[in-house]
């Protein structure tokens, strides 16, 4: 599960960038915003307990 991570070193400069841009945002944003972060992880694994939970009592 998960996405598959980009080899940087492979990329054009400018795509690079972006890239590298991107993921620093984002490990800014996880920083400063752990609640909604562990919030939102604890919604998704509700979730897909009750999917699991669903599918094998339709089995």
């Amino acid at each position: 599960m998960g996405k598959i991570k980009i080899d940087l070193a492979e990329l054009p400069t400018e795509e690079r960038e972006v890239i590298e841009a991107r993921r620093a945002y984002k490990r800014a944003w996880n920083a400063a915003n752990k609640e909604r972060v562990k919030e939102y992880n604890r919604r998704f694994w509700l979730k897909k307990a009750a999917e699991q939970a669903q599918a094998n009592k339709q089995a």
